[in-house]
């Protein structure tokens, strides 16, 4: 891919993990420019939630902030409006930013399931292209197939001596609580320790999770972490781990995206996804499939090193390759997966 000296991008991404600075250093390795700003006018509980349940009543701030970022950037002739997720953005804040940058080329970027994404189905063709990282929603509309790319934040460092056979780091939804405890407990069975780390957004949160959900049974909030973790603390806990515990969302069809970011670590991973199977770089040796109602642990998968993966394949999944999709309209599709 050429160098894109001078191709300016207004990127709308929400502030997650750390993945919107991932994918901004992706397009400015490749050469752009960048202004990045979260989709949303604010990080706050409320805000979020009033955005995530499509309150109509806060769409005048929505409104308001898409305008205050036009006026800051008016001057500037953007080749593209990346748009990442588009949970905040309806007709009206589209159209605004369609009338101030007429010749910019309208992107948007599902990173997460349509599913779950308020109004998405609805604002596709509001957008010149749509790309998703779910390949089962990529098949229903017909959408490029696009996996997050991994980045340089984690940083491998080679280990004999492994503190923790297996880590978790993310998000306290759905069934993981207890999917994760249950391993937790197999290895501690086994002799050896598992680091968990649990997120969750905001403590009401927590607390409506622990009235609605069954599987919230099995955490305390003292097991609770209100503040996301780090790249560099993430990566510090992953050196010093073998395997990297992946539970996908029930209502998620297609790839998560710990698989593709965790390949510069080169760990072995156990997850409850067996659409991974789909992926060019998947074997035996590194993956552990297990069942989410009834996880087991086999003890010979950590007597294994990690099989390397083939630095060909590793580029199919790297910045590079995700700008070169998501912006020059060139066609990775078939490398991607086997499907």
């Amino acid at each position: 891919m050429a160098n894109q000296n001078g191709k300016k991008v207004l990127m709308f991404c929400p502030t997650f993990f750390g993945y919107e600075k991932r994918l901004e250093n992706a397009l400015k390795s490749c050469g752009y420019t960048v202004d990045l700003y979260d989709e949303r006018p604010s990080n706050g509980f409320f805000g979020k939630t009033f955005i995530r349940l499509g309150f109509k009543l806060y769409r005048p701030v929505v409104k308001k902030y898409v305008e205050r970022i036009i006026a800051e950037n008016r001057a500037k002739d953007y080749d593209y409006i990346l748009v990442v997720k588009g949970e905040a953005f309806w007709e009206a804040e589209l159209s605004l930013l369609r009338a101030a940058f007429p010749n910019a080329k309208f992107v948007l970027y599902l990173w997460d399931s349509v599913i779950n994404t308020r109004n998405c189905e609805k604002n596709m063709p509001l957008y010149d292209k749509v790309l998703s990282f779910d390949p089962e929603d990529a098949k229903r509309f017909n959408l490029p197939f696009l996996p997050i790319p991994f980045g340089k934040e984690y940083n491998y460092e080679e280990a004999k001596n492994y503190e923790y056979a297996a880590a978790f780091i993310g998000t306290a939804h759905s069934v993981r609580p207890r999917v994760v405890k249950q391993i937790k407990k197999q290895l501690e069975d086994m002799g050896e320790k598992c680091f968990t780390y649990f997120y969750s957004p905001h403590i009401l949160v927590f607390w409506l999770n622990k009235f609605t959900n069954p599987d919230y049974k099995y955490l305390s909030l003292k097991e609770v972490n209100f503040k996301p973790i780090s790249p560099k603390d993430a990566s510090d806990i992953y050196n010093k781990t073998k395997c990297v515990i992946d539970i996908e969302h029930p209502r998620q069809k297609g790839a998560t995206t710990r698989p593709v970011e965790l390949l510069p670590m080169k760990k072995k991973i156990i997850t409850t996804n067996s659409y991974v199977k789909n992926f060019k770089f998947y074997n035996d040796n590194n993956f552990l499939i297990i069942d989410r109602d009834n996880p087991v642990i086999d003890k010979s998968f950590f007597t294994t090193d990690y099989s390397p993966i083939d630095d060909n394949i590793l580029e199919l999944y790297s910045p590079r390759a995700f700008v070169e999709k998501c912006l020059d309209f060139n066609d990775l599709q078939k490398e991607l997966s086997d499907e």
